[in-house]
């Protein structure tokens, strides 16, 4: 045993050339949404992508079921991500990038996932709300081999709160809460 304790999904990433054209398709094809967008840059996230400090820029959508599973999406916005490298190595299609597993202790997960899948093509810290002091950490293990995708889990500290998404699709309706 591994010491690996999940305690559950929290979300499936697909990553895509046009976020725009994703959340649009989701959201009024599929009835999937509503859909909260950020970019993410060097003023809101530090990333080490194979051990390697690296800057890059993303823009992510995140949409939550009614189960509380969530849905993400991740567009690059240049090409020094372990997105967009993904995306190259699919011609471009849109496709599973990776799934979040919840764990009951963010340090032994790690160290034991470490023993199992040594890569960490991305290790990462995503700036909360402001005013919010705590960062929520993310770690990508190179499962492919053995799961047959990325996987990520992530500390997410108590009191963390995501900053207001830039957009909201479709548009919220005023008395209907719609935040993730």
């Amino acid at each position: 045993m591994t010491g690996v304790s999940f305690t559950g999904a929290n979300h499936v990433c697909v990553v895509t050339g046009d976020l725009e054209r994703a959340v649009h398709a989701w959201a009024d094809r599929y009835g999937v949404g509503a859909w909260h967008v950020w970019t993410k840059d060097r003023s809101n996230m530090a990333a080490r992508v194979d051990g390697k400090p690296t800057e890059f820029a993303m823009r992510v959508a995140l949409c939550s079921l009614a189960s509380g599973f969530r849905i993400e999406l991740i567009e690059p916005l240049d090409q020094r991500s372990p997105y967009a490298e993904s995306l190259a190595g699919c011609g471009g299609r849109d496709h599973v990038h990776h799934l979040r597993l919840d764990v009951a202790d963010y340090a032994a997960a790690r160290e034991s996932l470490t023993a199992l899948a040594p890569r960490i093509p991305l290790d990462a810290t995503f700036a909360g709300a402001p005013g919010i002091i705590c960062e929520v950490r993310a770690t990508y293990f190179d499962t492919r081999e053995d799961l047959g995708f990325t996987l990520e889990i992530a500390d997410v500290p108590t009191g963390f709160a995501m900053p207001d998404p830039e957009l909201v699709y479709p548009p919220p309706d005023p008395g209907k809460e719609t935040m993730p």
